[in-house]
Formats: C-alpha cells, sequence, structure tokens
C-alpha cells in the first residue's frame, strides 16, 4: 500500500507538471510575454510607429490631428482633422478616415471621409457624406492627380499666397505642364441632394456624361460637349429643369 501511495503520488505529479505546462504554453503562444491587454484606455492620440522611426498610423482627437507629413518631416498644416491618418513604406502620408459633425442654430455642418492618395500627392479615390448648406452628398470621388511632389506644390501656393511672384509663375508653368497640377475630379458615382447619378468628366474636369435618376425617379442620359452645352439627352422628351 505505502509504495503503490508512492507510484500514485509520482503519477500525479508528473501529470500535474505537464499540465501546467501545457497551459503556459498555450497562454505564451496566445498572449507573448511581451503584450499586455487593456480593457479600456482614454486617450487623444495614438501613434503606430514602424521600428525605422516612420509613421504608420495616428489615430487623434481634434486638437492633436497631425500635420501633413512627407518622409517623416511635416510640410503642411491642414488644420484640425479627427480620425485616422495612413502612412506608407516612407513616412509618407497616403490616405485618411476623418469625421466630424455638428448642428449650428439651424444649420447641420456634418462629414465623413475616407481618402487614399496618389504616391506624394493628394487623394485621388474619395467616399465621403456631406451635410452642409443645404447639400446632401454622399458618394466616391476618383480624381487625378499629377506626378509632382505635393510638398513643392504646397510650398509654391503658400509662398503666391502671400504675393511671391516668382512662385505665381511658377505654378502658371506647372498648370501648363500638368493640367491636373491642383486635381480634376473625373468620376463621381453617388447622391447629389438624392438625385442619384454617374457624372463623367474629361482630363480638365468639364462634365462630359451624366446617367441619372432625379427626385422624381425618372431616368435621364446626357452628353456634353467641351464647352458644356449639350450634345445628346435620353430620353429625348425628358426636359431639363
Amino acid at each position: 500500500m505505502q509504495q503503490s501511495h508512492k507510484i500514485f503520488n509520482q503519477t500525479s505529479l508528473n501529470i500535474l507538471f505537464v499540465a501546467v505546462l501545457a497551459a503556459l504554453t498555450i497562454k505564451t503562444q496566445i498572449l507573448p510575454v511581451d503584450s499586455s491587454t487593456v480593457r479600456e484606455l482614454n486617450v487623444q492620440r495614438i501613434n503606430v510607429m514602424e521600428p525605422s522611426g516612420h509613421p504608420r498610423l495616428v489615430i487623434a482627437n481634434t486638437s492633436h490631428a497631425p500635420k501633413a507629413i512627407k518622409e517623416g518631416k511635416a510640410f503642411f498644416d491642414p488644420g484640425p482633422r479627427p480620425g485616422m491618418i495612413f502612412y506608407n513604406d516612407e513616412g509618407t502620408e497616403n490616405g485618411g478616415f476623418i469625421f466630424r459633425g455638428q448642428k449650428k442654430g439651424d444649420k447641420v455642418e456634418h462629414g465623413l471621409h475616407l481618402s487614399f492618395d496618389r504616391y506624394n500627392q493628394d487623394q485621388s479615390l474619395a467616399l465621403q457624406h456631406i451635410e452642409q448648406d443645404n447639400m446632401l452628398i454622399t458618394g466616391v470621388n476618383i480624381v487625378d492627380r499629377p506626378a509632382y511632389p505635393i510638398d513643392e506644390y504646397m510650398a509654391l501656393m503658400l509662398a503666391s499666397e502671400k504675393g511671391d511672384a516668382a512662385a505665381t509663375s511658377k505654378i502658371k508653368e506647372l498648370e501648363q505642364q500638368h493640367p491636373d497640377i491642383h486635381g480634376q475630379r473625373r468620376a463621381f458615382y453617388g447622391t447629389l441632394n438624392k438625385k442619384a447619378m454617374l457624372q463623367l468628366n474629361d482630363p480638365q474636369g468639364k462634365k462630359r456624361i451624366e446617367m441619372a435618376v432625379d427626385t422624381d425617379g425618372k431616368p435621364q442620359l446626357v452628353f456634353y460637349a467641351e464647352d458644356g452645352t449639350e450634345l445628346m439627352r435620353l430620353p429625348e422628351a425628358v426636359q431639363p429643369k
């Protein structure tokens, strides 16, 4: 009996040791030793950084929103923009999600905006919802942007606003070289004041095709010339308001 009791105790200890080891192994796999769990966290800004020191993602409130950054260096202050800002492998801003909304008196100022930028440029794709000044827009915008670096463009624009003649001259030169230097909207799909529409523009940003269903439920397809005059309207019986 005494020998059997010793064997039983040793067996029990072995089983317990294996069980504890397995539990520790599982816990280590699920939750690494260098991680921690926080049930709730109140902050004004979170910076997600790469080992190189470049930002990858910033989540911030209104007062702590980041400036526009290229390769880790700020070059322009776009003002308050609470939300999330994305950065590419070089630490350059390449998109984000911003949102605001309030009512002042009888006027609503409400907006949500998710955008993705061209490399070293501004937004080329944007999903947005805006309510402002009796205007209601929900849709997707496609915008042409040039290959010209946005930090150099913004430096010229700011200098021109301060009366720098050389900067103004350079901007005019860029407008000839890059017709989309200021950004040209090429397509919009969504609703404008509850009018569902698909609008296609030429490289100069001029509307050339519009397919829509107005608030009265009537469909129409309109083709436009370069100067904005109508070339064709289908069905022909539908007259512009």
